[in-house]
């Protein structure tokens, strides 16, 4: 950071040597000389100066800070989206899932419930193979145990994460508006 110099005072201002003469009630030669190191100012006209200076500079900075506060908000508020986003597809995905694992459950059952129901309900000579009833019962069991209340509860608890996260999202990002 660099010091700051007579001149500095008057162009952070904005005004003119002439203006700065005004303002001070005093003359255009002595803020030249002022600025030029050759001569100082009467203290008081150096307080309002310095006063005027500082008022400036510090409004200035609020500025720049409410700039760069707004310039981060509003990546915040993209990334934020864009999370949003993200997570409302994978919660798409993680329903679509759902429905698939319940489906195929629901098929395993009912194969279960055919193996069975052609083991014991039809005439022997209605009967097919018993490998085949076999592999009915084998592909019924597998599934049950693949796709039962365990897979889905593991599914349905990925759903309800990423449904609570949007939430949190959806309250960050209205804090953030």
């Amino acid at each position: 950071m660099r010091m700051i110099t007579q001149r500095d005072y008057r162009e952070i201002l904005g005004i003119t040597q002439e203006e700065a003469a005004l303002l001070l009630k005093t003359t255009k030669s002595q803020i030249a000389l002022f600025e030029l190191g050759l001569r100082l100012l009467p203290a008081t006209k150096m307080l309002k100066l310095v006063l005027m200076h500082n008022h400036i500079q510090k409004k200035q900075e609020e500025k720049a800070a409410q700039t760069n506060d707004k310039t981060e908000n509003a990546k915040c508020i993209a990334m934020l989206e864009y999370e949003l986003e993200s997570t409302e597809i994978e919660s798409y995905k993680l329903k679509r899932e759902l429905e698939k694992i319940q489906a195929k459950y629901q098929k395993s059952v009912s194969a279960g419930e055919l193996a069975l129901y052609l083991e014991t309900e039809l005439p022997e000579d209605e009967k097919p193979s018993k490998d085949f009833i076999q592999m009915l019962h084998h592909r019924a069991k597998s599934g049950i145990e693949k796709y039962g209340k365990a897979a889905q509860l593991r599914c349905e608890l990925k759903l309800k994460a990423q449904q609570q996260q949007q939430e949190v999202i959806k309250k960050e990002l209205d804090r953030l508006k």
